[in-house]
């Protein structure tokens, strides 16, 4: 294999270009924007990221292994600090001299071929957030409608009651950017418990998603480990119910994100309600009976999958390889708890590895018996970071590193750990890993 295409130049698409050129191949990726940066090129119609928006995951894992985040970061960075460092990522390693702008992609064909041009393998990169969801309940509503996609921030909602539809971390967030502003219905279908972005002044990727607890989730029963994580959240973020919103413990777990959420319940400005029974003009009827009436409805309800270009369902092996098609690969096309750029970069490693020999996928046999288990409908990311890292080879074990078992046991999973061993592995990734677990938390600038 010699001539690679990446299909997208976001993030997914500059770390998998930049693996692809570091084992030898000839790359192309085509960007259909004109720069790149995916999502965080925000003033591009393609972004739904809203100005001023920060993101949700810390600084130390909004980035590479072999290129850290500025020092001069915040804990959490705006979007545009993360689209410079896209930006100066990709011409660190070369990777923008080999990206084709404009150019939108409408075939690839097995084979393989790239709108008609000739390549030995094809990597699509083109992320996972790019077509909104409308759910049809609210397709008649007589006031404003948009998606989170389309939010732009809250100023143009000023004094508007209004309705954000979702408990996800995108309307969560909503929720809590418009609340100061106007009052705010959230209504959702299932209540979850809520976790902050920082407690304590120790962010939230690096209390919740460690190597022990994909761990202890793979050894217990799925009702035991929920069990055990409800009272864990509850003793850290509180119950929901506490601060007036629906008690979730009667419904199946699940977690969102969001700093001041549940401190704007408690206060009143936001109201919670139930799913959308229907809507008449601009009043809302909920499944519990009762109606509101606003001005506006964001809808905060999700993406389909969207690859144009390929025909048919991909059947993935651990999100990444589809047994089908040999020469083709997926990149980010999951939805995932926690950060995505560590994933990102191992799943382009573990691509680049297959590919140059250096790693060999299982048999066709195993591959599909593990597509036929059910994927869950969020990767937790250190379940999904610790499969990834255990199929490239990567995954150090505690045990061999006694001066940073603890770090790399009970710890957050900074990206330099899975250059420790394995293909890949740096002299230096000890010295990373200790001086970005060292590092102090910059003060908190947004959350």
């Amino acid at each position: 294999m010699q001539r690679i295409a990446v299909i997208g130049a976001g993030p997914s698409g500059l770390v998998a270009a930049k693996h692809a050129l570091d084992a030898g191949f000839d790359v192309s990726v085509f960007e259909a924007s004109d720069a790149l940066g995916g999502q965080w090129h925000t003033t591009a119609a393609h972004s739904g990221v809203w100005p001023g928006m920060h993101t949700n995951t810390s600084r130390a894992m909004t980035a590479f292994s072999d290129f850290p985040a500025p020092a001069a970061h915040p804990l959490h960075p705006s979007a545009d600090q993360i689209h410079a460092y896209l930006h100066a990522y990709a011409c660190a390693f070369g990777v923008d001299r080999r990206i084709r702008m404009g150019a939108r992609v409408t075939d690839v064909r097995s084979g393989w071929t790239v709108d008609g041009e000739p390549f030995d393998g094809v990597i699509v990169a083109s992320g996972r957030f790019r077509k909104p969801c409308l759910p049809r309940v609210v397709r008649g509503f007589r006031g404003a409608l948009i998606h989170a996609f389309d939010y732009a921030g809250a100023e143009p909602f000023r004094d508007r009651p209004t309705l954000v539809y979702g408990n996800g971390i995108s309307g969560l967030e909503i929720a809590s950017d418009l609340a100061p502003r106007t009052l705010v219905v959230s209504a959702f279908r299932t209540p979850r418990y809520v976790i902050q972005k920082v407690v304590d002044g120790v962010p939230s990727d690096w209390q919740w998603y460690t190597l022990a607890g994909a761990l202890e989730r793979r050894a217990l029963p799925a009702d035991e480990w929920s069990a055990r994580q409800r009272e864990r959240i509850v003793r850290v973020a509180g119950n929901p119910a506490q601060f007036g919103a629906p008690d979730p413990s009667e419904h199946p777990f699940g977690v969102s994100l969001c700093q001041g959420y549940l401190e704007h319940v408690r206060t009143g400005a936001i109201v919670c309600r139930p799913e959308i029974a229907s809507v008449e003009g601009t009043t809302v009827h909920f499944a519990d009976g009762s109606s509101e009436t606003v001005a506006a409805i964001v809808c905060a309800t999700g993406y389909d999958i969207d690859i144009p270009f390929l025909t048919g369902d991909l059947a993935l092996f651990h999100r990444t390889f589809p047994p089908d098609l040999p020469g083709l690969a997926v990149i980010g096309q999951y939805l995932a708890q926690g950060p995505y750029f560590p994933l990102l970069e191992l799943q382009a490693r573990w691509i680049a590895a297959v590919w140059s020999g250096a790693v060999t996928l299982p048999d066709e046999r195993a591959m599909r018996r593990e597509i036929a288990q059910p994927p869950p409908p969020l990767d937790a990311h250190n379940m999904l970071a610790l499969t990834l890292a255990e199929q490239l080879g990567v995954a150090p074990d505690p045990e061999d590193w006694p001066d940073l078992r603890e770090p790399l046991l009970h710890g957050p999973l900074l990206p330099p750990r899975y250059r420790l061993c394995g293909p890949g592995a740096r002299a230096d990734a000890a010295a990373r890993f200790v001086e970005e677990l060292a590092a102090p938390l910059p003060d908190l600038v947004a959350v």
